[in-house]
């Protein structure tokens, strides 16, 4: 009896001290598209980072809140949004591994004149492929190329990206699919 004591005492001490898993973040990604079916590409301050809008999901906001507010930051409003891709984004940068999900939005300018807000230095309206060469993340230039080539899907997939030669890199771990 005392050696199931025992064991009971040591399954129920190691279960309390295990590391429990952190929550995995997860942002949300909008592709504005102008009439011209141009997308809004913006340069972070004080980088050489060219990207689409975005935002970390916080406990206080909700998803359709944090995009109108993404909007309302650059000075618009925005019509039709929709969900076109569901991601996980694994990183190992500088001997760190984190994952988080990737939601992928699309919607139309409904009116405004698009400005940049606090931490944006430019923006500008390109065509899908001038944005795909000129955004700085090779991961975001896989989902975005993936949902503007098939724009009534919604896709999933995990990608990997790391830097090698202080160039960003991406690894596609599991091919794209139809949600």
């Amino acid at each position: 009896m005392k050696i199931i004591i025992a064991v009971i005492f040591i399954i129920l001490f190691h279960s309390a001290n295990a590391q429990v898993e952190k929550d995995i973040p997860i942002f949300h990604r909008l592709v504005i598209i102008n009439s011209e079916n141009e997308l809004l590409v913006a340069k972070i301050e004080n980088t050489d980072f060219w990207v689409t809008p975005g935002i970390y999901q916080t406990k206080e906001l909700s998803i359709k809140k944090g995009l109108d507010s993404i909007a309302s930051t650059y000075g618009i409003e925005i019509e039709n949004l929709r969900l076109n891709g569901v991601f996980i984004l694994k990183r190992e940068l500088n001997g760190k591994k984190s994952t988080s999900m990737r939601n992928v939005y699309t919607a139309k300018i409904k009116e405004g004149t698009p400005k940049g807000p606090n931490g944006i230095e430019k923006i500008k309206w390109l065509t899908i492929d001038k944005s795909l060469e000129l955004i700085t993340f090779p991961h975001i230039n896989a989902m975005i190329e993936k949902i503007m080539t098939n724009p009534n899907e919604v896709w999933g997939g995990t990608l990997l990206q790391y830097k090698e030669n202080e160039n960003w890199k991406t690894k596609i771990l599991e091919e794209f699919y139809l949600l």
